[in-house]
């Protein structure tokens, strides 16, 4: 894969006056330019003044929008004055030229951007300029001159077309106010808006995901559908038992989007009671028996559910405000039950489940999904990657998450099996091996931080036996640019693919299949490009187009788009709206509040979430596109910057982990900010720590790292040691813990979930304390003594080497 420029793709490159991105480092000497000429309408406005005041507004609007800077300084190399511009959204041309002050012009400090309009400008004024504008206001025609150290021949192209629209139009409506008028060419709004999101294309028949399931059951009835230990139902079985629920639910009055609680831990049943509902018509909420009770009874109560299907020991958990409750036990208990496929109302723009993400006031949000864009979704990963009835893959994620839509729904629509862990030994690394392994899985679909686990436990395991995965599928958080080729090492033929998107889009928008011949010299994977049926949109604060390499945020469309979040319409609304420009059709976006960027071949990068964005002197400064460059460090695993205020300044802060078996040190990662961001994105500290702070989701808690009281937690430690031959299990089990719960000391009566621990951290020190160890060993015996006593006595008073 190639630019359009046909330039390698960097992490990031701004300039110190933050103007956009460059392409690609060059090559070019100090001094060197890049000019383009322009020929312009210039405004009809009386007097020379008026002109050049024009010309110079136009200029600053350009930085304005490509940096957010408020107020631009511009040197005017015909004299000795600086023009200092204050630009707003509501500023119009004829108040920028009103309000447009000057101050003598400094020698030692000079404005990053000059104009003159003499028709040229001086050699030596012309260096220490970024990007310079001369006018020949005789002949109709304006130069601009570029650093050629900091622009590329397509960027300069870019920024002189963006000049000459924003000029025509300031030129055209001087009271219309300049941050709403449109800056990009006729072929660049094209481009953006049409081709790079021409994705349409037919997958499936107009049918809903279980008449997808119910097709390849009557294909193949007797192929596997599922395992979970030595249990193996055919799709037959499946169908038949899905059959039998789904008319009790009809029976109870289950219809079309009528909501159904899903209460079963991972097993067979689980496939089986999601097929039922959606049989009957309903919508299913699943309900992961492993989150605390208060949020499922809000998840419940949250959604309306009437009926509940769940199983013994859970059936008497959730509240009773449920009218119903289907013990999945007690499914073919009844002689003469119905076996066939029910016919019900159900279409495919019906809903099919309701998924919660957390909520900012701290109340689950529930997200409400069709089948339509669902199936769109699974149907075009099994095409497009090739998943057919061979295939199987390992269900690791919890009902919960969103992404286990793929693990049951999305390999079964294709043919093929879904292989489940049991309860116990599911938790651990090394079982995940030996499924993978036993059963032929080819399919990988999980978050990057279980990857992450896996491979951690793969390195320091040594396992070197090549595995039969063919295909890993990860998202729903940072994806190291790292992972791809770690993998490989262990699966030889994999086809490592990082998806984008949101729940609020059906799971997945954007794909993007790592290529080992490819450079990318970011240290996170980019999003990608819009799967099939879907768009994908970068637009301003005022829901306009940005150029290419500017930050906007995120929007996207098409078929997966959820109906709502259900019974909040305000929320709704906020989210999800109405949106058109120019020519282009209005149609439904979801603001998904990643802050992201087109490179020039239309790829998508995430810099991060909107929440991370902040301003350092003026200038906007996106916290993940410093990550970028930390994380594409050599021997940096992990990298998280956080901005801090004190005494209303604001200061930045870096955090790294090192990948295993590496040494990191200061002054060779602040060499490598220093060679790819402008002074201003340069955190003021970098802290090299064991390990990072994980919330309930597995992902870096950035509010913890914010907290100034962090920066005396985090400072780099002398490294552990490794545990030792012979060592005893309390050592092991100590050792593991400091580093997973990052503190510094810990007694034999210490508990493990008293100083932060959770199920993330719980699997991380399974992977380092020994590979027979279970989830449940460490819940029933939470205390670092505990724990070693029972290690001892099941498996010997030494660790094995």
């Amino acid at each position: 894969m190639t630019f359009a420029d046909d330039t390698a793709r960097p992490a990031s490159s701004s300039f110190p006056s933050g103007l956009g991105v460059r392409s690609a480092p060059n090559r070019a000497r100090p001094g060197e330019r890049l000019e383009r000429s322009l020929d312009v309408a210039f405004p009809t406005a009386d007097g020379e003044l008026s002109r050049t005041s024009i010309l110079t507004a136009a200029m600053a609007v350009l930085v304005h929008r490509y940096t957010a800077l408020e107020r631009v300084a511009i040197d005017g190399l015909d004299g000795q004055d600086t023009f200092s511009l204050a630009v707003t959204d509501e500023s119009s041309t004829l108040d920028l030229v009103e309000g447009m002050s000057t101050t003598a012009r400094s020698d030692l400090e000079p404005a990053p951007f000059a104009v003159s309009f003499t028709g040229a400008c001086g050699s030596d004024a012309a260096v220490v300029h970024e990007l310079v504008l001369s006018a020949d206001l005789a002949s109709s025609r304006v130069t601009l001159n570029f650093d050629a150290t900091g622009f590329d021949d397509a960027y300069a192209d870019r920024i002189a077309g963006h000049y000459k629209v924003l000029l025509d139009q300031m030129a055209g409506t001087p009271d219309a106010p300049v941050a709403r008028l449109n800056i990009l060419t006729a072929h660049e709004a094209d481009t953006m808006l049409r081709a790079w999101n021409d994705t349409g294309t037919r997958l499936t028949e107009d049918i809903c995901l279980h008449q997808a399931f119910e097709a390849r059951a009557a294909k193949a009835p007797d192929a596997v559908a599922v395992v979970f230990g030595s249990e193996s139902w055919s799709y037959d079985d499946v169908n038949r038992r899905a059959n039998e629920l789904a008319h009790r639910l009809i029976g109870l009055g289950v219809g079309p989007d009528a909501r159904v609680g899903i209460h079963l831990e991972r097993t067979p049943s689980l496939l089986m009671a999601i097929l039922g509902v959606l049989k009957a018509g309903g919508a299913y909420v699943p309900l992961d028996p492993k989150y605390p009770r208060d949020r499922l009874e809000r998840m419940v109560l949250g959604t309306g559910c009437e009926v509940m299907v769940t199983s013994r020991g859970l059936d008497r958990i959730l509240p009773a405000q449920v009218r119903h409750h289907l013990v999945v036990d007690d499914l073919g208990s009844r002689p003469g039950a119905p076996a066939g496929n029910p016919d019900t109302a159900v279409r495919p723009d019906s809903l099919c489940y309701v998924i919660h993400t957390s909520g900012s006031s701290g109340t689950p949000k529930p997200i409400a999904l069709r089948h339509r864009g669902v199936l769109n979704n699974l149907a075009d990963l099994n095409t497009r990657f090739g998943v057919g009835p061979e295939d199987a893959v390992l269900a690791l994620s919890s009902p919960s998450f969103d992404m286990s839509a793929y693990e049951f729904l999305g390999i079964t629509i294709a043919g093929g099996k879904v292989v489940i862990p049991d309860a116990e030994a599911g938790y651990h690394p090394a079982s995940w091996w030996e499924l993978v392994d036993r059963h032929h899985v080819t399919v990988w679909n999980t978050a990057p931080p279980l990857i992450e686990l896996f491979l951690d436990f793969v390195e320091i395991s040594g396992g070197t036996r090549p595995l039969p995965l063919k295909l890993c599928m990860t998202g729903g958080d940072w994806v190291p640019a790292t992972m791809p080729a770690r993998f490989r090492k262990v699966a030889p033929s994999l086809r490592f693919v990082a998806l984008g998107g949101a729940t609020e889009a059906s799971v997945h928008s954007t794909a993007y299949e790592w290529d080992a011949s490819e450079e990318w010299g970011g240290g996170n994977l980019p999003y990608g490009r819009p799967l099939a049926n879907q768009r994908a949109f970068i637009l301003d604060e005022r829901m306009m187009p940005v150029p290419v390499g500017v930050v906007g945020e995120l929007c996207l469309a098409g078929v997966g788009l959820a109906r709502e979040y259900l019974d909040r319409p305000r929320e709704t609304s906020e989210r999800f709206v109405r949106w058109s420009c120019g020519d282009h059709v209005a149609e439904r976006l979801y603001r998904t509040g990643d802050m992201a960027r087109f490179w020039p071949d239309g790829l998508i990068e995430i810099l991060g979430r909107k929440d991370f964005q902040v301003k350092i002197n003026g200038i906007r400064v996106e916290l993940g596109e410093i990550e970028s460059v930390l994380a594409a460090h050599r021997g940096v695993k992990r990298a998280v910057v956080v901005s801090r205020e004190a005494d209303g300044h604001v200061t930045l802060v870096g955090y790294v982990t090192a990948q295993h078996g590496e040494t990191l040190d200061y002054a060779s990662l602040l060499d490598a900010l220093h060679e790819r961001l402008p002074r201003h994105m340069i955190p003021s500290s970098i802290e090299i720590v064991e390990s990072l702070p994980l919330n309930k989701n597995g992902k870096v808690d950035r509010l913890a790292l914010s907290s100034p009281a962090q920066g005396n937690e985090t400072t780099p430690r002398t490294p552990r040691r490794e545990p030792e031959h012979g060592r005893n299990w309390q050592c092991l089990v100590v050792d593991a813990w400091r580093d997973v719960l990052d503190v510094d000391h810990l007694d034999g009566h210490d508990n493990f979930f008293d100083h932060g621990g959770d199920s993330m951290k719980a699997i991380r020190s399974m992977v380092r304390i020994d590979r027979r160890l279970r989830m449940t060993d460490i819940y029933e015996h939470p205390t670092v003594t505990a724990l070693a006593d029972h290690l001892a006595e099941r498996y010997g008073e030494h660790p094995s080497p």
